[in-house]
C-alpha cells in the first residue's frame, strides 16, 4: 500500500531540484506555442503509483540577461487528505557564458514548516538560512565550505546556457546546493520525440539522469546507495518563449516505493491554476 502521508516532502524534494529543469535554446521547432517574448508559463500534475499527488505552477522570466523564475507547488488528490502542504520557490539572477544565481528563496508550510534563504555571487554560497538545520550524524558527509562553491540552487538549474542542438541540451552536468546538501545532476542525451500537450505540439528532447551525491548526504544508507545507483530519471524537454527557454513536459523518478511521474498539463497564457480549475467545474 502506498504511504501517501511521505509523499509531499519526497514531492517538493525532486520538483525543486531535477524535476523542474530547463534549458536556454536557440530554436524553436515548428508547431510550438507562441509566448511572450522571455516568459514561460506552465501547469504540471504528479502522481505517484498511479495516484495524484499534486501540482505545480511554473513561471519564468528572461530580460537583458537577467532572469527571474517561481515554482508553486501543493498537494492534491489523495496526498491532501492526510497533509495539505504548499511549497513556494523564488530564484533570481544572469544568465551570460554560465548561470549566475544570486537569490534563491523556499518556503514550505504544512505539517512542518521549511524554509532556505540563499544569497550567492559568483557560483559560491554568500549567506544562508536553513530551516530545520541538518542533523548531525555519524554516517553524514560534512558540508565544508568548498561544498558551497561553483553551484547553483534548485530552481536555478532550470535556467541553462543556450546550446546548438538537441544533444547539447543534456550533455551536461548540474552542481546543486539546496541549503542542506550538495550533489550533482548529470544528464545525458537519450532521443528526440515527437509530443502533444495543450499550448505545444513539437519536438521533446529526451535526457537521463543520475544523481550523484557530494556532501550533506549519509553515507551508506539504503536511500542514498539506492538513488545513487538509480538509472530510472528521466527529464523530457519542450522549447517556450519563442525558442529562448526549454522546460520539462514530463520527469519521471523510480524511487524505493514506486514510480514518480511529473507531467506538463498545459503552457503558455492559459497556464494558470485559477483558470484551469475554474475550467474544470
Amino acid at each position: 500500500m502506498v504511504r501517501v502521508e511521505t509523499l509531499p516532502r519526497r514531492l517538493k524534494g525532486v520538483m525543486a531540484t531535477t524535476a523542474f529543469v530547463a534549458a536556454l535554446s536557440v530554436v524553436l521547432p515548428s508547431g510550438a506555442a507562441v509566448a511572450r517574448e522571455g516568459e514561460v508559463q506552465a501547469l504540471y500534475s504528479a502522481s505517484f503509483m498511479g495516484i495524484g499527488i499534486a501540482k505545480g505552477s511554473l513561471s519564468i522570466k528572461v530580460d537583458r540577461g537577467a532572469y527571474a523564475a517561481k515554482l508553486h507547488i501543493s498537494t492534491a488528490g489523495l496526498a491532501r487528505i492526510v497533509s495539505s502542504e504548499e511549497s513556494f520557490v523564488d530564484a533570481k539572477g544572469y544568465v551570460g557564458r554560465s548561470l549566475v544565481p544570486s537569490t534563491y528563496e523556499l518556503m514550505s508550510r504544512g505539517d512542518t514548516v521549511t524554509q532556505v534563504s540563499m544569497s550567492l555571487g559568483g557560483g559560491n554560497v554568500r549567506s544562508l538560512r536553513a530551516i530545520p538545520e541538518l542533523i548531525e550524524r555519524e554516517d553524514r558527509v560534512p558540508v565544508t565550505s568548498a561544498a558551497k562553491r561553483r553551484v547553483v540552487d534548485p530552481l536555478s538549474a532550470a535556467i541553462l546556457p543556450v546550446v546548438r542542438d538537441d544533444k547539447d541540451v543534456c550533455d551536461r552536468t548540474l552542481p546543486v546546493f539546496d541549503g542542506w546538501t550538495r550533489y550533482d545532476i548529470k544528464l545525458s542525451y537519450t532521443s528526440t520525440d515527437a509530443v502533444d500537450i495543450p499550448g505545444y505540439k513539437g519536438d521533446a528532447v529526451h535526457c537521463s539522469a543520475r544523481w550523484v551525491p557530494v556532501a550533506g548526504h549519509r553515507e551508506g544508507t539504503k536511500s542514498t546507495e539506492y538513488m545513487r545507483d538509480n538509472r530510472d530519471l528521466d527529464v523530457w524537454f519542450v522549447p517556450m518563449a519563442e525558442g529562448r527557454v526549454m522546460v520539462p513536459s514530463k520527469i519521471s523518478v523510480k524511487t524505493m516505493r514506486g514510480m514518480l511521474l511529473v507531467v506538463a498539463t498545459q503552457f503558455g497564457e492559459n497556464a494558470k491554476l485559477g483558470k484551469v480549475e475554474q475550467a474544470s467545474n
